[in-house]
């Protein structure tokens, strides 16, 4: 049988490297390109060139020009069911608080024959099935949780149809609290401690769980001892799930008690489909019930992809960013999406688990100075040169610590502690809540040809930042602006000409099949206007190399 081979794997266990390029633009290299112009046609020809925008000019002058506009951002409208890993633990930062999570599953039986818990058997032991596939750096703080029974569907069954769809919809998101939803009991059935500090951590396959007078109830009705199904083996039967998942709702998993030292605890997933629990028990003579007649066990898994019920599950994850500490903290209030007036912000973070990531908006100065170059040249040449292609656009976002010159770093210590607490690669979306990546990040065709994005998104650690290639994006914008502007004047008022602009937003966060790490990234967002600008500083820089085309 191939269904829980995973699941026993772990039942006898109960007892991408990824090679990062990154190209740097040192500067200009002159090469006399004029040999046979003469013979180009005049509508034919073209002039290459290169331009940073940055805060430092290419002759090594401060630039307070800001060509990028940043905020930071929080939406509760990210994806937390159904993602094949549950995520349970506590863990508290000094830069964003606490954060907490937990996962509700709906479980499936193994089938077994009729009678084969035979007569008044006992429990002796339940144990929780783990395969945990990432966690954190704090792997010997113990934490203990709770396991609560799932008493109601009806935030399944009472779920409205959505237009043109047969069945109700599944899918939850971050906001979904199933304890307000009224689908969770009070009472714990069992508790279990994973990681003890002492012997298991990530490596471990399993953990006992204590059970509680509610729990043991919660055996009996597994066992058909006792419950609507006393007796009555036809529910353990794989025909009969629509009836189980009626009658045995599903789990929840949670932390018992919130982690309170500072940059301790850690988030831990599981792999569903190698995930679950079991029961060990014995059975007595039914003439002699003081003999014990045989020893039973059976596993519940929380994900079987054969078969259609049973494979619900919906994490819980929490923030709570008053704990934290840091001089590097921040209001909340000033990200979440519903604030239509959060302010800039010089500092930048991208945060995994659901939490705070940033919004990146080009500004009016970097249209105009696109612009201005294609101005510059006929000026220059009297080449009357219309618009320009972008060959590269590549944007770098440095750590603090970090400066553009790699040989003039300001405090590679810090800079070091910050990119080893990071996340390896950072995603770019036009909308965060739908994860539409922008042109150049097309992660779904990455992964399903197995190739490699010129885009990048990694972190280039000689030069302390991640280095992404946005070429197409900033084509698409430049593109979007030309037609605004050829429409509506050169010297309309810029609000209506960045209504045009569809793409001038976009979203810097976890790469796509990575939005629950817990890992986090703190970077020098935008430049500064308060004149506190330096040489030291590293704010965000986008080199573009450009053809100017009649």
């Amino acid at each position: 049988m191939k269904r829980f081979n995973n699941f026993r794997r772990l039942l006898r266990a109960a007892a991408v490297v990824t090679a990062v390029a990154a190209m740097t633009f040192a500067g200009c290299t002159k090469v006399d390109d004029t040999l046979g112009s003469n013979l180009v046609p005049d509508n034919q020809q073209m002039k290459a060139g290169y331009q940073t925008f940055g805060a430092l000019t290419l002759t090594g002058n401060l630039n307070p020009r800001r060509y990028v506009e940043t905020r930071l951002y929080q939406t509760d409208s990210l994806i937390t069911s159904n993602l094949t890993y549950g995520y349970m633990g506590s863990m508290l930062s000094d830069t964003f608080g606490l954060r907490t999570a937990g996962f509700l599953t709906q479980y499936v039986p193994y089938e077994i024959d009729s009678g084969y818990f035979g007569f008044r058997p006992i429990l002796d032991s339940a144990i929780i099935l783990l395969s945990i596939s990432s966690y954190g750096s704090d792997t010997l703080t113990s934490q203990e949780y709770n396991v609560y029974e799932v008493v109601s569907n009806k935030y399944l069954t009472e779920k409205p149809v959505e237009s043109g769809k047969s069945e109700r919809d599944t899918t939850f998101y971050l906001n979904f609290d199933p304890v307000k939803a009224g689908a969770v009991g009070n009472e714990v059935l069992f508790t279990f401690t994973f990681p003890d500090g002492e012997k298991t951590g990530p490596a471990t396959t399993y953990a006992t769980m204590k059970p509680t007078p509610k729990g043991r109830e919660f055996i009996n009705r597994l066992m058909l001892q006792e419950g609507t199904y006393k007796g009555d083996y036809s529910i353990y039967s794989l025909d009969s799930l629509e009836q189980w998942v009626a009658e045995f709702k599903g789990l929840y998993i949670v932390p018992a008690v919130d982690q309170t030292t500072p940059n301790k605890g850690n988030i831990y997933a599981t792999s569903l489909d190698a995930s679950g629990f079991a029961i060990y028990g014995r059975n007595r003579l039914e003439s002699d019930p003081t003999l014990i007649a045989d020893t039973i066990s059976i596993p519940y898994i929380f994900y079987d992809s054969s078969v259609d019920y049973g494979n619900v599950s919906v994490n819980t994850i929490r923030h709570d960013y008053s704990k934290a500490t840091s001089p590097q903290r921040f209001d909340i209030a000033d990200a979440v999406e519903t604030n239509e007036n959060r302010p800039l912000s010089k500092q930048v973070y991208v945060e995994g688990m659901g939490g705070v990531v940033t919004e990146m908006t080009f500004t009016e100065e970097f249209f105009r100075q696109l612009a201005q170059i294609i101005k510059d040249e006929n000026a220059a040449s009297a080449k009357e040169f219309n618009t320009l292609a972008i060959n590269q656009a590549r944007m770098s976002v440095y750590f603090a610590g970090s400066n553009y010159d790699w040989q003039n770093l300001t405090d590679v210590k810090h800079m070091i502690e910050q990119m080893d607490a990071s996340q390896s690669r950072l995603g770019l979306y036009t909308n965060y809540k739908k994860l539409s990546g922008i042109t150049d990040y097309a992660y779904a065709y990455e992964k399903t040809y197995s190739t490699t994005l010129t885009y990048g998104g990694y972190i280039n650690r000689s030069r302390g930042c991640y280095v992404m290639d946005i070429t197409g994006h900033v084509q698409s914008m430049w593109n979007y602006y030309q037609e605004a502007v050829k429409e509506l004047g050169e010297n309309a008022p810029w609000e209506e000409i960045a209504e045009r602009i569809k793409t001038r937003t976009m979203y810097m966060g976890p790469e796509a099949y990575g939005l629950y790490t817990q890992n986090y990234s703190v970077m020098q967002g935008m430049t500064p206007s308060d004149g506190s600008l330096t040489k030291e500083d590293a704010p965000i820089k986008i080199d573009i190399a450009y053809t100017l085309v009649k």
